[in-house]
């Protein structure tokens, strides 16, 4: 490793690199893997440990600024595992060094804190990992005790934007340890929320206007005016509903402190108050911080007005890791899809890394194009139609003896899960819940039946977050990224792209199942955009799994209607619904809607509910629902209630 950074190896206790390869190649031969290394995967390791290195180094010199570095090491190249190993490692050089390396790894989900934790602690063989999460909350004493601190994602964003606002005291709990600071800091998966988005309407702002007390008005005249002129001001423009006009403006550039102060003192003032509950509901208190929170980032920064549809809205956004936080290395599989590294440049370098890791030649990608719309509200408004005519065209192209994961968006999930049958059972994910699991490794099918497209505002948030608010001839006419679209237009699908690829990555062709990177062979359906968005899509899946095999697949979401085979039982579908719902009761005409049952299934769902023994009625009790029926006979009434 060339070491051009102040502080040269020897003087910290740096795993050898030549040790980390060697424990890897014994793990990679061992089970689960059972394999050969290769050169390129070996390479693609000695990556990993350099940079390790590089950025542990760089972070114990006095520089303001360190650079972070993402690494697209490839799904399944062992990534995590390296992690584990060389934190392992890690912790046996630190005995009675004089000069020991802490490390703080991020994770996205608290059970793979747990995970990395346990594994890391095997491999040592002794305790010095710990997960510290809301399920497992440790002291500052406790966690200063371990070599190794295993964190969520959304803990660290919460630290980083407490060392933003200079109030370090939360990033420093995490960061320091008995023996100094944590100088190697590893996020494993990209930081999907490194952006805060913050967004208020003219609801939001009178929501927070009837929940201020008359005692606290005369405390903060100003924060009042705010609240009142940006209320006003959106309510203006809900008056003017000329198509293309004034569809989005810059409000402001740059803060206002003595705003600042008064919005966070009131904003303290009603975490205090007390709330009406003949007025409010119990989340009225948390919602109205919520909105408080927004509008004082937005005072605190810039903020423009935005309109989609009938929707206005004023809008913001920030970078939530601020100039003077450590360097990250980022294990990031399709790091090379993601257009936020490009405007980080400068902070951010995308690591180049050996080709021939992985080969997807067994996996065969089959493509239906279509000019039918494919984001939320289309495929929820068509899902009666589509979802049937879906399963039976896959179930006529796979055959039995498959097994099935199918990503749709969250409001599809619970209707597709009613087609689930002994002959075809389907595994259902949804987009924001699929990233980083590994629940449906062992299927050989994937179908991606709809795309999760970024909000518009999103896309302009992310590029403000990072190169600062621009002016209105930039808002209403962002510069050209290709041919084919703007900055934030490219940012967006590319990252649908990611996300598709993720989602892909979810089944077996994650993990390799020889020495030359293949995997066992799978088969993934997708419906893409007949036009630019979809090509974009399709040469970022062709990036990021190298040799996958295209084919056409002739199938459109939209038609006549069709039947496919449906599950005897509606019970899971049921227990899912009502498990995504807010407190509250939903009458059982809706739940036979949004499930598409029939009149039979219905009254069969009724019988099992009114049962207090049965499966579905213990279930459902489980989650907090009752079954209740108001009146008798044809008036009769039912509803699943929901508790608070």
């Amino acid at each position: 490793m060339q070491n051009t950074i102040g502080l040269r190896e020897p003087t910290l206790a740096l795993v050898s690199p030549q040790d980390f390869l060697d424990r890897m190649t014994r793990l990679w031969s061992a089970p689960p893997f059972n394999m050969k290394t290769t050169p390129a995967l070996l390479g693609g390791w000695r990556v990993l440990v350099d940079h390790f290195h590089r950025v542990a180094c760089s972070n114990l010199t006095g520089t303001e600024q360190k650079l972070s570095y993402a690494l697209p090491l490839p799904t399944g190249s062992g990534k995590t595992e390296g992690t584990c190993v060389y934190a392992a490692l890690q912790a046996e050089r630190n005995l009675g060094h004089p000069n020991p390396v802490g490390m703080l790894i991020v994770t996205r989900l608290i059970v793979d804190a747990n995970k990395v934790a346990e594994n890391i602690n095997a491999m040592a063989g002794r305790v010095v990992a710990a997960a510290h999460h809301s399920e497992h909350k440790l002291t500052a004493s406790e966690m200063a005790e371990f070599d190794v601190l295993v964190i969520t994602h959304q803990a660290f964003m919460n630290a980083a934007e407490a060392f933003a606002a200079h109030a370090p005291e939360r990033w420093d709990v995490l960061h320091q340890w008995s023996k100094g600071t944590r100088a190697l800091i590893v996020v494993d998966e990209a930081l999907a929320n490194a952006v805060d988005h913050n967004e208020a309407t003219s609801a939001d702002l009178d929501l927070v206007l009837r929940a201020v007390p008359y005692e606290l008005r005369a405390e903060y005249p100003l924060a009042l005016k705010d609240l009142e002129t940006l209320k006003s001001y959106l309510e203006r423009k809900e008056k003017d509903q000329a198509p293309g006009r004034d569809m989005s403006q810059m409000l402001w550039g740059e803060g206002a402190p003595e705003h600042v102060r008064q919005i966070r003192g009131l904003r303290g003032a009603m975490r205090e108050a007390a709330f009406d509950p003949a007025l409010f509901n119990e989340e009225a208190q948390e919602t109205v911080d919520a909105i408080l929170e927004d509008v004082e980032v937005m005072l605190d920064g810039y903020a423009y007005y935005y309109r989609s549809g009938a929707q206005h809205s004023l809008n913001s956004s920030r970078y939530l890791i601020p100039r003077g936080m450590p360097g990250l290395v980022i294990l990031d599989a399709t790091a090379n899809s993601n257009v936020l590294y490009e405007l980080l440049e400068g902070d951010v370098y995308v690591v180049p890394v050996p080709g021939g890791i992985r080969d997807y030649g067994n996996v065969t990608l089959h493509v239906a194009r279509t000019t039918a719309g494919l984001g939320k509200s289309k495929m929820k408004e068509t899902k009666h139609l589509r979802i049937p005519r879906l399963v039976r065209e896959v179930a006529n192209e796979v055959g039995p003896g498959r097994k099935l994961f199918i990503c749709v968006h969250k409001g599809s999930k619970d209707l597709l899960a009613t087609f689930s049958t002994p002959e075809m059972p389907l595994n259902v994910g949804w987009w924001g819940a699929v990233d980083g699991k590994n629940d449906w490794v062992a299927c050989d099918v994937a179908v991606i039946f709809g795309l999760a497209y970024m909000d518009p505002r999103r896309a302009i948030g992310s590029v403000l977050a990072v190169n600062g608010p621009q002016d209105n001839a930039w808002l209403q006419s962002p510069p050209a990224y290709n041919q084919h679209a703007n900055l934030p237009e490219m940012l967006a699908i590319r990252d649908v792209a990611a996300s598709v690829v993720q989602a892909i990555n979810r089944v077996r062709c994650r993990r390799m199942a020889d020495a030359s990177g293949r995997c066992e062979k799978t088969d993934v359906y997708i419906v893409l955009p007949k036009d630019w968005r979809g090509d974009t899509v399709l040469e970022h899946i062709h990036l990021n799994m190298p040799g996958i095999h295209e084919v056409p697949w002739d199938f459109e979401p939209d038609g006549p209607k069709v039947y496919a085979p449906r599950s005897n039982s509606a019970a899971e579908a049921v227990i899912g619904l009502m498990r995504d719902r807010k407190p509250g009761a939903v009458p059982l005409p809706h739940v036979q809607r949004e499930l598409s049952l029939t009149k039979r299934q219905l009254a069969r769902l009724k019988e099992e509910l009114a049962k207090a023994t049965s499966k579905i009625t213990a279930a459902l009790r489980e989650i907090g629902v009752i079954y209740k029926v108001e009146g008798r006979g044809r008036g009769a009434k039912s509803y699943l209630v929901k508790a608070a």
